[in-house]
């Protein structure tokens, strides 16, 4: 009874002491770990301005191009409310994209 556990505690720490094939690492040229790379929070802070530009100066572009059209109505005597905001709004995207730009 003895003689069979030490039998199979002399296999079983054979086998746990047994060197696994994943394992196999050559010390003079090992293997590039593949990693992946966390943006740091500056990186991410960048790219978030850069997409926030970008619609911003899109939305400044569509208003610009819509504004003609409405100011022909004004010409006509026809101010509409709209008019109003659609300016207030391109004052207010044009100093943010313009401050984002001289950063």
């Amino acid at each position: 009874m003895r003689s069979t556990r030490l039998l199979s505690l002399l296999i079983g720490g054979m086998l746990v002491a047994a060197p696994v094939p994943s394992q196999n690492v050559n010390p003079m040229h090992p293997e590039p770990i593949q990693v992946q790379k966390h943006t740091s929070p500056e990186d991410m802070r960048a790219r978030a301005a850069n997409v926030q530009l970008q619609k911003d100066a899109k939305e400044l572009s569509e208003l610009c191009t819509s504004v003609p059209n409405d100011l022909a109505g004004v010409k006509q005597g026809l101010l509409s409310q709209d008019v109003v905001e659609k300016l207030k709004r391109m004052e207010k995207l044009s100093k943010r994209v313009r401050e984002q730009l001289t950063q």
